[in-house]
C-alpha cells in the first residue's frame, strides 16, 4: 500500500469520526410540541381511543372524552423551566409535582400558540417543567396541571403534548351596550281657548246663565211699572168719583 493510499485511508476515517460527531450533536436535541386545544366545559379530557399520554401526535379527529369536537387555542402561553429532581427523584411526577420534589435551575422560554395551537422548542437531556398561563379573553380561565418531560424519551425525537383544561365558551369581550330607552311619544298641546266672555259680538246670544238672569231682572222692572200704572189709575178713578 502505498504512502498516498494510506494517508487517503486516514482522512476518509477522520471525515466519518467528525460527521458522526457533527450529526451526534445535531440531532442531540429534543424538540417539545406543545398543541393546544379547549375541552367543552366539563370534559376532563380526550376520547379514550386517541393517545395522548405517550408522546405521539393524534392524527384523528381530536374529541374530548364526552365525544365534542375540539378546537384550538392560539395566543396561549407556557413557561418552560429546566429542573432538577431533589433527592433521589422519586418524588417527582409527571403531572403536578409537588414544589418539594424539585428545584427550579432556570427559565428556559415563554412560549406562545400560533394559529394552529402549536408551540415548539429543543431542549437538551434533562428535566423539563411546562406551565400553562391563564388566558381570560380566549375563555382559559382555568390551567391545565404542570407538567414535567425527562428528555430525551426514548425513540422520540420530537415529543407532542397535549395540556387538558376547559374553555369557557361564553363571549369574553366587552358587554353588549344596552338598547336606549324609548324616546316618549310627545302629544302636541292643543291651543289654549281664549276667554271670549268679556268680548261683545254682534249677532250672537249672550251664555245661557248670562242671558237668564237679565230676563228675569227686565220682567220685574217691566211688572214693577205695570203695578204703579194701576195705583195711579185707581187713584185718578177714585179722586173722579
Amino acid at each position: 500500500m502505498t504512502k498516498s493510499s494510506k494517508l487517503m485511508g486516514v482522512l476518509i476515517v477522520t471525515l466519518l469520526l467528525f460527521l458522526g460527531f457533527v450529526s451526534q450533536k445535531a440531532f442531540a436535541d429534543s424538540r417539545l410540541i406543545i398543541v393546544k386545544y379547549g375541552l367543552s366545559p366539563g370534559a376532563t379530557g380526550f376520547s379514550e381511543n386517541q393517545t395522548t399520554n405517550d408522546g405521539l401526535q393524534i392524527n384523528n379527529l381530536p374529541l374530548d372524552n364526552l365525544g365534542n369536537e375540539l378546537s384550538v387555542l392560539s395566543g396561549i402561553h407556557y413557561l418552560v423551566y429546566e429542573i432538577s429532581p431533589t433527592g433521589d427523584g422519586s418524588e417527582l411526577k409527571a403531572t403536578n409535582p409537588p414544589p418539594s420534589s424539585y428545584t427550579v435551575l432556570k427559565e428556559v422560554a415563554d412560549l406562545a400558540t400560533d394559529s394552529n395551537g402549536v408551540a415548539s422548542l429543543s431542549v437538551s437531556d434533562g428535566y423539563y417543567l411546562i406551565e400553562e398561563q391563564t388566558n381570560p379573553q380566549k375563555g382559559l380561565l382555568k390551567t391545565a396541571l404542570p407538567l414535567v418531560i425527562k428528555a430525551p424519551v426514548s425513540g422520540l425525537n420530537e415529543v407532542y403534548i397535549y395540556p387538558k383544561s376547559s374553555v369557557d365558551k361564553e363571549k369574553t369581550g366587552p358587554p353588549n351596550k344596552p338598547n336606549p330607552a324609548p324616546k316618549p311619544i310627545e302629544v302636541p298641546k292643543a291651543p289654549k281657548s281664549k276667554d271670549d266672555s268679556s268680548k261683545k259680538v254682534f249677532g250672537l246670544l249672550l251664555k245661557t246663565g248670562v242671558a237668564s238672569s237679565l230676563l228675569l231682572t227686565s220682567y220685574g222692572f217691566v211688572l214693577f211699572l205695570i203695578i204703579i200704572c194701576l195705583k195711579k189709575r185707581r187713584k185718578k178713578e177714585e179722586e173722579v168719583k
